[in-house]
């Protein structure tokens, strides 16, 4: 077990002053000023995102060009949408297949299966699309390294418009067009959107080029939020609001996309608010679970269903909802065998290069994330691919992977990726030799092991409000980019702490001057347990009365209960505190 290093974030803004024009609390402004919002303007857009606020799609270099190429296809030609096997590829199709379906074209779809044929576009899958007829050939989530396909793609006749949201390479596929605010010559303002968002944003353009009416704006704006959220791309400037109107507009009609309302409906959220949470952790897992496990086909077909689909809507979300939970399955059987297999080897090395020939290759990424969590380590996991090595890795704040691994390109056959995760295929040979160069030439330190917590600000007991609870919920939607903000308190006096072990749960009560603040805590039970038996600092910090003064930090939020409504604080760490001077429990 480790500890958490408590990181205070810091800032140079004028906090009264924006607390002054903007008409809210110093705390807010705080937290704002955080997540890089200096000016008026910013700000005034970051607390009230509107669908106003996107950027012209005809800013994005080739936009123009894609438009008039799909256009031109769509009366005359066999077009091929060509996406991913991920939430926001499935996404992405689903919006253009559906459009383009609407406005009359010839237009079917083809995602790649992500073991037999891997990511992105490839020659068997070219060359299968030209023999169907194929003419024209939009790929959507993948496409911008594709050089060699789409040369392959033109010499079959087969015309290319690419929309992708991945970085460039030096070198650039010769398609009729190409989308991809990454590009270094892309003057657009924004260039964090994924490719559904990106897929949303030509859909509109693209009704507005032809003159005809986009009616599926707010169905398409629904799936893009989904895929936003899924694909971990950063929550600012447009992303913010395709998310925060998406799930406003999904929230008021959970069956605007019928074949995701069946989904909704099937685990539990039909009468729930839908939240970032039910999104990334109810919903996008089992999109991302068919292209794990089977094909992604799946997927699109239930977002394409229409309403009348009823009894294939539900079959296909409970297929859905089964490959999800052996998902669940396969990714917990493998954490405990490498866990095990961890413990029996003892001290770790710097870096993990692990391997696991009972892996399902799909779950390796999951699995590398769980055990980097777990124990703090930069984390490879590669098991038995078609004739060689293939696997995953998730690192921490202080090492690259990907430069890490770039050192050691000689190695492998194929990878990718960027400095906290990666994906590799190596012969089994060169496991070794990459173990061993990589811990050679690896510096980091024992402190570099203990995860951060980055905290916007200190707040005293008498300033967790319902009222501070109610303005900081305006910052939302929170993930990548503007994450949930954290504060810490010292010495709060907590009169209870009580566990709730087969829920893995902790119920503390706080009291200051009187009043009674809930806080609730997950997944911490072994923490204060430990630090319970064991540590000095308990017996200073043990008030005579029984309780405990601690350390915490938290998130505020609002807690509903049988009508009540108050604020309570979700704790995420804590330490016992003596005289104010923080010591960490374990």
């Amino acid at each position: 077990m480790y500890t958490n290093r408590w990181v205070m974030r810091e800032t140079d803004a004028d906090l009264e002053l924006m607390s002054r024009v903007l008409n809210i609390r110093e705390i807010t402004a705080n937290v704002m000023a955080n997540r890089g919002i200096r000016s008026k303007n910013a700000a005034l857009a970051f607390l009230a995102p509107s669908i106003d606020g996107l950027h012209d799609t005809l800013k994005m270099k080739d936009a123009t060009k894609a438009l008039e190429r799909v256009a031109k296809a769509i009366p005359e030609e066999k077009i091929t949408i060509y996406g991913d096997y991920d939430a926001d590829g499935i996404m992405s199709t689903v919006i253009l297949h559906k459009l383009l379906r609407r406005l009359g074209a010839d237009c079917n779809y083809y995602i790649p299966h992500r073991i037999d044929e891997g990511y992105g576009l490839n020659a068997g899958a070219v060359e299968k699309l030209a023999e169907s007829g194929t003419q024209l050939l939009i790929t959507v989530d993948n496409g911008i390294a594709a050089v060699a396909e789409i040369e392959l793609a033109n010499s079959l006749g087969i015309s290319t418009v690419i929309i992708d949201h991945h970085e460039p390479m030096e070198a650039l596929p010769p398609a009729a067009a190409i989308v991809d605010p990454k590009q270094p010559d892309c003057e657009y303002p924004f260039k964090e959107l994924c490719a559904a968002g990106l897929a949303f944003k030509i859909a509109g353009a693209l009704c507005r080029h032809m003159d005809v009416p986009f009616s599926e704006r707010d169905e398409f704006l629904t799936l893009s939020a989904v895929a936003t959220l899924c694909d971990i791309v950063k929550l600012a400037d447009e992303n913010r609001i395709i998310v925060n109107c998406g799930l406003v507009i999904l929230n008021a009609d959970k069956l605007i996309n019928p074949g995701l309302g069946s989904l909704i409906a099937l685990r539990g959220y039909l009468d729930k608010l839908i939240s970032t949470f039910t999104v990334g952790f109810v919903i996008g897992p089992c999109l991302n679970a068919t292209g794990r496990l089977e094909s992604a086909d799946l997927a699109v077909e239930l977002l394409l269903c229409e309403a009348g689909d009823t009894g294939r809507r539900i079959e296909l979300a409970r297929e859905l909802a089964e490959l999800n939970e052996t998902r669940k399955k396969l990714t917990s059987e493998c954490v405990e065998r490498v866990s095990a297999t961890l413990s029996a080897e003892g001290d770790l090395p710097k870096v993990l290069v692990i391997t696991d020939e009972d892996a399902h290759e799909s779950v390796a990424g999951i699995v590398a994330g769980r055990i980097r969590e777990n124990t703090g380590h930069p984390t490879i996991l590669l098991t038995q691919g078609d004739g060689a090595m293939k696997g995953s890795g998730r690192s921490i704040e202080a090492y690259n992977l990907f430069e890490a691994l770039y050192s050691q390109r000689h190695l492998f056959i194929r990878f990718g990726g960027h400095a906290m995760a990666a994906g590799l295929t190596l012969p089994a040979e060169n496991i070794p030799v990459l173990r061993d160069a990589l811990n050679r030439g690896c510096t980091l330190t024992d402190e570099d092991f203990r995860p951060i917590i980055h905290i916007d600000r200190v707040l005293a007991p008498e300033e967790i409000t319902l009222a501070l609870s109610d303005e900081l919920s305006r910052l939302a939607p929170f993930g990548k980019g503007n994450p949930e903000p954290l504060f810490v308190s010292y010495g709060l006096y907590a009169e209870s702490v009580r566990a709730i072990d087969e829920k893995n749960t902790l119920i503390f009560t706080f009291v200051n001057n009187g009043r009674r603040l809930k806080g609730i805590a997950f997944g911490l039970n072994e923490h204060y347990a430990t630090a319970k038996a064991g540590v000095k600092a308990v017996e200073a910090a043990d008030d005579k009365s029984g309780g405990v003064l601690l350390d915490v930090v938290y998130s505020v939020e609002t807690n509903e209960w049988n009508g009540n409504v108050d604020v309570q604080i979700r704790v995420w760490d804590f330490a016992f505190s003596c005289d104010g001077t923080l010591h960490y429990a374990v």
